[in-house]
């Protein structure tokens, strides 16, 4: 399962729903400071200072290009 955590009007945030769609991934959206607050955002990526953040099956993997990257 495929986590992506991101913001409304992030080019990189739909690009990686697009990815998945298209290759008919499960993945679950959560929208920071709607479905989760910004500070369980950065407890769960501390290191992170954009989004989307990307957890694949349990593992922080990064953003979208690392998606791509994990993926392919």
């Amino acid at each position: 399962m495929i986590e992506i955590y991101g913001q409304k009007d992030c080019k990189f945030c739909r690009d990686a729903k697009v990815f998945c769609r298209m290759r008919k991934l499960p993945y679950k959206y959560y929208t920071v400071r709607e479905d989760i607050t910004i500070e369980e955002f950065k407890e769960l990526f501390p290191q992170a200072r954009t989004v989307p953040q990307i957890v694949v099956d349990g593992k922080h993997i990064g953003g979208y290009t690392e998606l791509e990257h994990y993926i392919l």
